[in-house]
């Protein structure tokens, strides 16, 4: 007779073999999730957790000559929101359709509408620090509540962004960004010009220099929790890489000298515009270059409108008699005069094809120098007679009237001037004292190298030169070096400009008051003010060309608008940079 098994034995074998099935199974599973499919659930927790965040890369600096900063990047911050997430805690219809209230008890209820209470506080705060109007902002969040983007508000400083994210409002982001400051100010705000609320270059250098200035966005992993706060930095994809630095030609503190006389002037005479630009006489380097009225780069409420024009580059002009320095290098170095020549310009006027050309008195009888110190119309127009049509205008072309700067700037004209085989006589006349053409102010600068580079003209730079270029001749050394003499005279006494003189240094120059054009002439009782000087003459080390566009106080002629503006300038950048006098003593007696 068999044994009976035990019923107990059998069902404790079963219950035994359930369980090492069943660990073999968790066995299995573990295996399988942590060995076999390890790198595939890896990535898609990453997926969900690890997100790729940009780098912003700031601008490189703009620096003077000098190495001061005159435009750096600063860290600044963009403020968004998660309309979907934000939303919910706004509109109460989407709480009641997302939310089960018969599943809430009394004290479930009550914390959540608590909460709800907390975050809309948290949220009213936010608006209250970034200046934001709840009333237009809120709308908008629940006009767009399916959408997972909104700026809240741009450039916001990281202190007050610190206070913000302390609030923990929903669905909050920040986005870390740069902005461009300008500690000078609206002192160079013409020239460096300004970035957009992207931080791209739209103006002046910052514009020019986009490609070089810009950096490049890096990108880092980091893990962000379900509030899409990080929480832990993964590692760096790539770093961001600042933009490249850039040193200009630039003196601040002559930038700083020559806005606050434009400045005094501009407001003195009442001129609708008024500008001005500096040159180092030797190497074609910009020192300063000021317009107004200005703007503030800092100031975005300030980026519109007239104010932006660099009227340096921008406007054109009729330059007036401070071209006629130019003719007469012109028919010196031609051999059409001599500086013994004597110039009829009795009396006081001349007839050109039906047009009468005149001077402000009867001179009488001239020496090309005296044409120059008296700055006689009649004068200048017979000795331009004297050569072509081609040779005139070639001499203008050659200085660089109606031609590209080469300083790449934004907002550039080139003038303009008529071919020479259109001229007529009363046209080549004209031109010999600035009439019937235009320039812009960087031009006339530029042209005046001649005067203090032995004849030789540089090109221009906005950029520190290591390097002096040489430049090539427009006439000859001697021309050159005579009418240098002839402009010493219009400062002295008798001439158009004594109130340029500086004393101790010789001073060289030119005025010109010529009438403000409109459609189909001239406007009679507005004018141009021009002066255009250089020191020390020994060695010309300094150009400056100013123009006071409309003074409207009564006085409007250059060597008593312009003219001042200069010495008082001037007197400061040769203190500043320690330039000896070089006055001779005989010049007391002029």
């Amino acid at each position: 007779m068999q044994p009976q098994q035990n019923p107990k034995t059998n069902r404790d074998s079963l219950i035994f073999a359930l369980i090492v099935m069943l660990f073999i199974a968790i066995f299995a599973k573990a295996f399988h999730v942590q060995i076999i499919e390890s790198d595939f659930l890896q990535d898609e927790g990453n997926k969900r957790q690890i997100r790729s965040l940009e780098i912003p890369a700031p601008r490189g600096e703009i620096l003077d000559r000098n190495g001061n900063v005159l435009a750096l990047s600063t860290p600044i911050d963009s403020i968004w929101v998660d309309p979907k997430i934000l939303s919910f805690y706004l509109d109460s219809q989407q709480q009641k359709q997302k939310t089960n209230l018969d599943k809430l008890s009394v004290s479930d209820y009550s914390k959540r509408q608590a909460l709800i209470e907390e975050k809309k506080q948290a949220y009213q705060t936010m608006l209250s620090l970034l200046g934001v109007s709840a009333r237009s902002f809120t709308p908008q969040v629940l006009a767009k509540k399916n959408r997972r983007f909104l700026y809240v508000k741009r450039g916001v400083l990281p202190e007050l962004t610190a206070k913000i994210e302390a609030l923990d409002v929903p669905g909050l982001y920040v986005q870390n960004q740069y902005k461009r400051y300008y500690p000078a100010g609206e002192v160079v705000g013409h020239l460096i010009g300004y970035t957009n609320i992207d931080d791209v270059g739209i103006a002046g250098i910052e514009k020019t220099y986009e490609d070089w200035l810009s950096g490049v966005a890096g990108k880092k992993q980091v893990i962000k929790d379900r509030a899409g706060r990080v929480v832990e930095f993964v590692k760096d994809i790539h770093p961001a890489e600042p933009g490249k630095p850039i040193t200009l030609s630039i003196d601040k503190d002559i930038q700083f000298f020559l806005y606050h006389a434009l400045k005094k002037s501009f407001i003195k005479h009442q001129a609708s515009s008024i500008m001005s630009v500096i040159l180092n006489a030797k190497t074609g380097e910009v020192l300063a270059m000021v317009s107004l009225p200005a703007f503030n780069p800092n100031d975005r409420s300030q980026l519109k409108g007239a104010r932006l024009r660099n009227r340096v580059i921008s406007d054109r002009i009729e330059p007036g008699s401070t071209v006629k320095p130019f003719i007469m290098a012109k028919a010196l170095d031609l051999n059409l005069i001599h500086l013994t020549d004597k110039i009829h310009t009795s009396p006081g006027s001349i007839h050109i094809q039906g047009q009468r050309i005149t001077d402000t008195r009867n001179h009488g009888t001239l020496t090309p120098a005296e044409v120059i110190k008296f700055s006689s119309n009649v004068g200048a127009t017979k000795i331009a007679l004297k050569m072509t049509p081609n040779d005139e205008w070639q001499m203008y072309h050659d200085v660089g009237f109606g031609q590209d700067l080469g300083l790449f700037l934004p907002g550039e004209t080139l003038g303009f001037l008529r071919p020479a085989n259109e001229w007529q006589t009363i046209d080549q006349a004209s031109a010999s004292f600035g009439y019937g053409f235009n320039i812009n102010l960087m031009q006339l600068a530029h042209a005046y190298m001649i005067f203090a580079n032995q004849g030789r003209i540089k090109p221009l730079s906005l950029l520190k030169l290591n390097d002096v270029p040489e430049g090539h001749q427009v006439v000859s050394k001697e021309a050159a070096e005579a009418v240098l003499e002839m402009m010493e005279k219009v400062v002295g006494r008798n001439g158009t400009a004594p109130q340029a003189k500086i004393e101790g240094y010789r001073i060289a120059g030119k005025t010109g008051t010529v009438h403000r054009t409109k459609i189909g002439g001239y406007e009679q009782n507005k004018y141009i003010a021009l002066f255009a000087g250089m020191v020390p003459v020994s060695n010309p080390k300094y150009i400056m060309v100013t123009a006071v566009n409309e003074p409207s106080r009564g006085i409007y002629y250059g060597g008593k608008v312009a003219a001042p503006i200069f010495k008082e300038v001037m007197e400061e950048v040769l203190r500043l940079k320690n330039v000896a006098p070089d006055e001779r003593i005989e010049d007391d007696r002029k």
